[in-house]
């Protein structure tokens, strides 16, 4: 059986088990549920079926699951019986998912020669969305639209060059483009995920709340087990709360995107708790009570405070929480790591944030002032993460009178 997006026959005794494969890779870069389930159908049809264990592996990695490194040994063994290509692919999504900045050019240099393979592709893409610095956004963009000849009307393509030309700068432009994967395949938890993150660029967070609330209606037994679900009903929370429905915003932050309720995985989760309880703390002066696990949020995140974009999530949590000590100590965290330019974004924006919970707000205004335009997109994430830094220096310039 031909990969419908490569173009390559897939190595398989079995056409039902390609079929499960080939079902569980739209699962996967859709974020919906099942994924799991249809390749261990594909591998009960074909034990030897190298690319499905590929696939089982990098969602049991994913999943912190214990037999992650059995599935990761039998595949790259079967690997040698497949082709060319399947080694290929193997080696590349391996070298992502265990040193992902290790491999970076090599993993550049198969996607150039591989232009369909999207599973690849889109996760270098998400590598470089969080740790791609400065330049990420044009890279991003360069890589997608490399692949355009080959994948220019697959949904999946799509939904990741809208997202991707929004983020660059062009939310309009985006916005048809996704609209185009959204109908191509409804049901994609990733692409309304998109979607969200376009309209909420564009500043229409009623628009938001309409579509994922419609969406939400129609689809939410496919998307609850999906690994964006509690990210996607955040999105609609801070939609919520954008219109002035705070209440509702905060109970449903609680109910599916707080850190003892999500399905998100841990970074998305330490972004969702930063970003809704500072941003509420911003505009409202309220402190929310720090629960046990989002204790073990931050802890579990102090070998990272070096990354600007941790530095920034957790600082923002300890302000919006009222743990000054747990803020001093945060800064003082991120002083001990190794002198690199990213330590000394990461030091500029805690110290900011220190400076506004002391009332020193000229002083956070200045800091955060000199804090430009390249070095906010090097910050790691998306447009979200670059509009919490504008609303703390706001913050702090409306403070500051």
């Amino acid at each position: 059986m031909i990969h419908s997006r490569t173009g390559n026959t897939l190595t398989t005794v079995s056409e039902q088990a390609a079929r499960y494969y080939l079902n569980a890779l739209d699962l996967i870069l859709g974020s919906e549920s099942g994924a799991k389930a249809q390749l261990d159908k594909a591998l009960q049809q074909d034990p030897q079926f190298a690319l499905a264990l590929a696939a089982r592996y990098m969602l049991a990695k994913d999943a912190n699951d214990p037999a992650a490194p059995d599935l990761k040994s039998k595949a790259q063994a079967l690997a040698a019986e497949a082709s060319e290509w399947e080694q290929s692919h193997i080696d590349a999504l391996f070298g992502l998912l265990e040193d992902p900045y290790g491999n970076l050019e090599r993993t550049r240099a198969y996607v150039a020669h591989n232009p369909g393979d999207l599973l690849v592709i889109s996760q270098l893409c998400g590598y470089l969305i969080f740790y791609g610095g400065e330049h990420k956004l044009t890279r991003v963009l360069d890589i997608l639209r490399a692949s355009e000849a080959t994948l220019g009307s697959d949904w999946a393509y799509l939904a990741r060059l809208g997202f991707a030309i929004s983020e660059a700068g062009e939310p309009a432009k985006g916005r048809v483009i996704q609209e185009r994967a959204l109908k191509l395949r409804p049901q994609a938890l990733y692409t309304i995920h998109g979607y969200a993150h376009i309209l909420h660029d564009l500043g229409v967070p009623n628009e938001s709340v309409d579509l994922v609330h419609r969406w939400l209606d129609e689809h939410r037994a496919s998307a609850e087990g999906g690994a964006l679900y509690g990210h996607l009903q955040w999105h609609l929370a801070l939609a919520e709360w954008q219109v002035g429905l705070r209440e509702a915003a905060w109970t449903r932050y609680r109910q599916y995107c707080a850190p003892e309720t999500t399905t998100s995985g841990p970074v998305l989760t330490l972004a969702d708790c930063g970003g809704f309880l500072l941003r509420d703390y911003l505009k409202s002066g309220e402190t929310s009570a720090q629960s046990a696990a989002v204790t073990a949020l931050i802890a579990r995140f102090e070998g990272m405070l070096g990354h600007p974009f941790i530095a920034l999530h957790v600082a923002g949590i300890h302000i919006a929480t009222g743990d000054f000590e747990g803020l001093e100590r945060c800064r003082a965290q991120v002083q001990e790591k190794a002198a690199s330019a990213n330590r000394d974004l990461a030091l500029q924006l805690v110290g900011a944030i220190v400076h506004l919970s002391k009332g020193d707000y000229r002083q956070a205004a200045e800091v955060l002032g000199n804090v430009t335009p390249a070095q906010r997109i090097s910050v790691g994430g998306s447009y979200v993460e670059r509009m919490l830094i504008d609303l703390l220096e706001n913050a702090a310039l409306e403070r500051a009178g």
